[in-house]
């Protein structure tokens, strides 16, 4: 039997939150539960701190940008998925832009979802490496023609 894969959801909604758990639930996921970035410090640095995070994009202590910087920081490599309530582009891109494993917004698709956070868990780092190098002023190498 495979071990479930230890997931923290930072969030302080329980709306959208109840259908991403729902939608976790089958997939052999282990998840927590705490409402601030101070709550979520304090499970990313606990012996058997979580392999994924989930997070909302705005919290009562942060946002989801923090909840990265939290991630990056902590003994233990893991990913950073950000949640929003509805499909927001520019967001999106930020995100990805700010190393977070992935952005996802509901209707949440159990198996889709599933394949996120396997992805994630296997790879902690693939997000938080930049393969094109330091980047200056926060323009990618996409945007400067692939150079």
């Amino acid at each position: 039997m495979k071990s479930k894969i230890k997931t923290l959801l930072v969030h302080h909604r329980e709306d959208l939150w109840q259908a991403l758990k729902l939608a976790l639930d089958p997939q052999l996921v282990e998840t927590v539960s705490v409402p601030t970035c101070g709550e979520a410090l304090r499970y990313l640095w606990s012996e058997n701190g979580p392999r994924v995070v989930f997070t909302d994009t705005q919290l009562p202590d942060g946002n989801w940008s923090d909840v990265i910087t939290l991630a990056r920081r902590s003994p233990k490599p893991t990913n950073v998925i950000v949640v929003s309530a509805q499909v927001d582009v520019p967001l999106y891109l930020e995100v990805i832009e700010r190393g977070a494993f992935d952005f996802v917004a509901p209707p949440f698709e159990p198996k889709v979802l599933a394949h996120i956070v396997r992805c994630a868990a296997e790879s902690p780092l693939s997000r938080r490496a930049d393969p094109f190098g330091p980047r200056s002023k926060g323009v990618t190498a996409y945007s400067e023609g692939g150079r």
